[in-house]
């Protein structure tokens, strides 16, 4: 599966924005009155003011190349604070059952976002920047029934369970993009913030062609690109 759009609500747009365009240095795709997207490799990211939305954080992850997560660290060091799971002295995270490493951190909004460098995605060479995340690779989904909003995942999108699962937390999908769906209030990892449902829409190139309207997700099919 790919993430293709996400489109979060943001009671802070302005210092979001400066935070993803100047911090992160990711692209500017376009701007209106009420919202501003930015380009993330193959995913477009779009913050939508709301400044009624329920304070709270969302989760997303950004996929880097295989190798690149000590460069990534460096890149990064200067620009955020690093979030350290317990116990660790060090921000990189070992996640062995997923083959994966990962850095953790908040923008100014207090949303948890990750850089996450999976054994099998491609190498690369090229100094890291901006250009080298790939894309969206994780979007947290909090409900109050996990396993039954993993199966419609599964069911209606032609997903696979990732790794393992249980009442509180189940990925669907793989490497390359996934859902976290976890119950109500558990703790984000590596933090104690309870994570919650807020306004969200997705986009995704999946087997499958089904549409989720579940609370406050909404998830549908990315238009197809044009043959040429």
């Amino acid at each position: 599966m790919k993430i293709i759009s996400v489109e979060l609500h943001t009671r802070q747009p302005e210092e979001l924005k400066a935070f993803y365009t100047e911090t992160l240095g990711l692209p500017l795709l376009s701007e209106e009155q009420q919202a501003f997207s930015v380009q993330v490799g193959h995913s477009t990211l779009t913050f939508r003011t709301n400044r009624e939305r329920p304070v709270g954080g969302y989760h997303l992850a950004f996929n880097l190349p295989g190798n690149r997560i000590a460069e990534a660290g460096k890149w990064l060091q200067d620009r955020v604070a690093f979030l350290y799971a317990p116990g660790s002295t060090s921000p990189v995270v070992y996640h062995e059952a997923w083959q994966a490493q990962a850095l953790y951190f908040y923008d100014p909004e207090l949303n948890l976002l990750e850089f996450i460098s999976h054994r099998t995605a491609p190498a690369s060479l090229a100094p890291f920047g901006p250009k080298q995340l790939i894309g969206v690779a994780e979007v947290g989904l909090p409900v109050r029934d996990v396993a039954s909003f993993a199966q419609e995942l599964r069911e209606k999108l032609q997903l696979t369970r990732w790794k393992s699962a249980n009442a509180l937390f189940e990925a669907v999908g793989g490497p390359e993009g996934m859902f976290i769906v976890v119950q109500e209030q558990r703790p984000w990892f590596p933090t104690q913030n309870p994570s919650q449902a807020l306004p969200l829409r997705l986009s995704v190139q999946a087997p499958g062609k089904g549409r989720i309207e579940h609370a406050l997700f909404e998830i549908s099919p990315a238009a197809a690109t044009p043959q040429v």
